[in-house]
C-alpha cells in the first residue's frame, strides 16, 4: 500500500524524495485520513510539477491536505451559496446551471471535509471521525440527487424515491453533519473557532428553516413566504462564509511551514 502511495506522486518526486516519504509512512499508522493526507500530497505535487521546486518536501506532504481542503472550502462555500441562491431567487434567470454548481460546490465541500478533517484527525481522531462521516455521507447522497435528477427525470430513483427526494436527504444530512463538524472544528481549536462557530449556525439555521418550511408549504399551491426566502438566504450567507472562512484559516496556517522548508 505504501509504495502505491509513493506511486502516485510525479516521477520526478519521487526520484528526489521517494526513499525519505517511504521512511515517513513507515513511522505512521496507514489510517484513512493519512491516507486521504496522502493523495491530496501527491494531487498537490502533479498541479504544481511545473514551478520552481519538482515538489514540496516530505515533510510538508503530511500538511497538503490543509491547502487543498482549505482552497475546496473556499470554492465550496461560494459554489453552494451561488448555486441554491440563483435556483431559490432566480436572480441569473431560467437558464442558470442550477443544478451544475450546486453540484460543483457539493463535490468541493467533499474535498475540503476530506482535506480539513485529515489534518485535524491527527491530534483528536474519534470526534473529527465522528464529524466526518455525517456530512461526507450527506455530500455524496446530495451528489448522487443531483446527478439522477439530471438523467433519471422524476421516475423513482432508489427505494422508490426520486431523484429529488434523494438530494433532500442528502441536503438535510450535509447540513446537519455541517453543524457536527463545525463543533468538532470549534473543539479542538486547530482552525479558527469564529470560522467554525458562523458554519455552525449557518448550518443549524438552514436546517431548520428548511425542514420547516418544507412541511409548511408541503401540499399547498403558495411558495414560500418572504421571510422564509430571508431567514433561507441569512442562513446561506453564514453556511457559505463559515466554510469560506474555516478554507482561508486553513491556507494561511500552511503558509509559515511553506515558508519554514
Amino acid at each position: 500500500m505504501r509504495h502505491f502511495l509513493i506511486c502516485l506522486f510525479p516521477s520526478g518526486w519521487r526520484r528526489r524524495y521517494g526513499d525519505e516519504f517511504e521512511a515517513l509512512l513507515e513511522e505512521r499508522p496507514l489510517g484513512p485520513f493519512v491516507v486521504a493526507d496522502v493523495v491530496l500530497a501527491a494531487i498537490d505535487a502533479h498541479l504544481h510539477r511545473r514551478g520552481r521546486d519538482i515538489a514540496p518536501h516530505p515533510q510538508r506532504s503530511f500538511r497538503m491536505s490543509l491547502r487543498l481542503g482549505g482552497s475546496a472550502a473556499i470554492l465550496g462555500g461560494v459554489l453552494f451559496l451561488s448555486g441554491l441562491a440563483g435556483g431559490q431567487l432566480k436572480v441569473f434567470g431560467e437558464a442558470f446551471p442550477t443544478a451544475v454548481v450546486i453540484l460543483a460546490g457539493t463535490a468541493a465541500l467533499l474535498i475540503a471535509l476530506v482535506g480539513l478533517s485529515s489534518f485535524q484527525a491527527r491530534q483528536h481522531p474519534r470526534l473529527i471521525w465522528a464529524a466526518f462521516a455525517v456530512p461526507a455521507i450527506g455530500t455524496v447522497i446530495s451528489c448522487i440527487g443531483l446527478v439522477a435528477m439530471r438523467t433519471v427525470g422524476d421516475r423513482p430513483f432508489i427505494a422508490g424515491l426520486s431523484p429529488w427526494a434523494v438530494w433532500s436527504i442528502g441536503l438535510f444530512a450535509t447540513m446537519a453533519g455541517s453543524a457536527l463538524f463545525a463543533l468538532a472544528t470549534y473543539r479542538t481549536q486547530v482552525l479558527s473557532r469564529p470560522a467554525a462557530g458562523l458554519l455552525a449556525v449557518g448550518s443549524t439555521v438552514l436546517f431548520v428553516i428548511i425542514l420547516v418550511g418544507y412541511s409548511r408549504i408541503g401540499g399547498t399551491t403558495s411558495g414560500p413566504s418572504a421571510v422564509f426566502q430571508v431567514l433561507m438566504v441569512a442562513g446561506l450567507l453564514m453556511f457559505s462564509l463559515g466554510w469560506s472562512a474555516l478554507g482561508w484559516a486553513a491556507i494561511r496556517l500552511d503558509r509559515p511551514a511553506t515558508a519554514a522548508i
